[in-house]
């Protein structure tokens, strides 16, 4: 559900799409010309930056309402798509002969996802309440964890000592106040979490090969930070292997003789480290 505009945001969302109107639209030849600027002052031509940017601000707006309805005002995704545009822009290299907007998409997105996860709430509880839910919600992921599969509500109530009316009550709650980086146990899921669903929602084919190949690249420079384990585990779970498939828990424990437990308290180690590695700056949101 969406926060209700006020009518001051939406004076202002309608002069910001104005002014944007009015930018000109960039040829290829003028985006390159820019890019091979903006590389050759190390990031430091600010007209060049700062045309760059303007010229594909539409494609921010366009990119963010898409996540309109999940609790961060519209201005602050366009907002947080603009940095990502911005970062995008120092970081794009002329020479990999693509759009650049093909480039920054994996930036924008980026951006506004870690402002989705760090602020997006549908409703506000009370603090008690919603330490409860949250509380409910981990134990259930732990159990599923457990089981390899989504637990019935015998199986949880039996587990957390709940009668099936506080169950219900609990999963109510927790479906009000939902964070991106919360754990979602369903049938065939190992892990997953609720921002990986919207990503699969969200994002075209076409964009989502750019992402992955980013990310695959990403990963591939920080792994130097992990040991020999770490490495085979964190590309076994995110598909950088010939197969190209990511794969559970399960799988990785049966193929390196660990228990799926064991496998889990390695790549939450790996990812730990990752989190804190300077060559795992763009990685973060998918290491949360």
């Amino acid at each position: 559900m969406a926060r209700r505009s006020h009518p001051a945001d939406d004076d202002a969302l309608r002069a910001y799409l104005r002014a944007i109107a009015r930018a000109p639209r960039l040829t290829p030849e003028e985006e390159q010309a820019l890019a091979h600027r903006i590389q050759q002052s190390r990031g430091r031509d600010d007209d060049a930056l700062r045309r760059l940017v303007e010229g594909n601000l539409r494609f921010a707006v366009h990119y963010a309402k898409r996540y309109r309805d999940f609790g961060v005002p519209f201005l602050d995704l366009i907002h947080e798509g603009n940095l990502g545009l911005i970062e995008a822009a120092k970081r794009f290299d002329p020479g990999r002969h693509v759009k650049f907007i093909t480039y920054a998409v994996w930036w924008v997105r980026q951006s506004i996802l870690h402002a989705l996860s760090s602020q997006s709430r549908v409703f506000s509880l009370p603090q008690k309440v919603s330490g409860a839910a949250l509380k409910f919600r981990r134990d259930v992921a732990a159990l599923a964890e457990t089981l390899d599969r989504a637990p019935s509500m015998e199986e949880i109530g039996a587990r957390l000592g709940l009668s099936p009316a506080e169950i219900e009550s609990l999963t109510e709650l927790g479906a009000t106040d939902v964070s991106l980086s919360d754990l979602v146990a369903g049938e065939g899921t190992d892990g997953v979490h609720m921002e990986d669903t919207i990503h699969q929602v969200a994002v075209p084919p076409a964009e989502d090969d750019v992402i992955r190949r980013h990310l695959a690249e990403q990963l591939a420079c920080a792994l130097s930070e992990l040991d020999v384990k770490e490495r085979e585990i964190v590309r076994l779970r995110f598909g950088l292997t010939r197969e190209g498939e990511p794969r559970t828990l399960q799988e990785i424990g049966d193929r390196l003789r660990l228990s799926r437990e064991r496998i889990r308290q390695i790549e939450s180690r790996a990812k730990a480290k990752l989190r804190h590695s300077k060559r795992a700056v763009g990685l973060r949101s998918y290491l949360n």
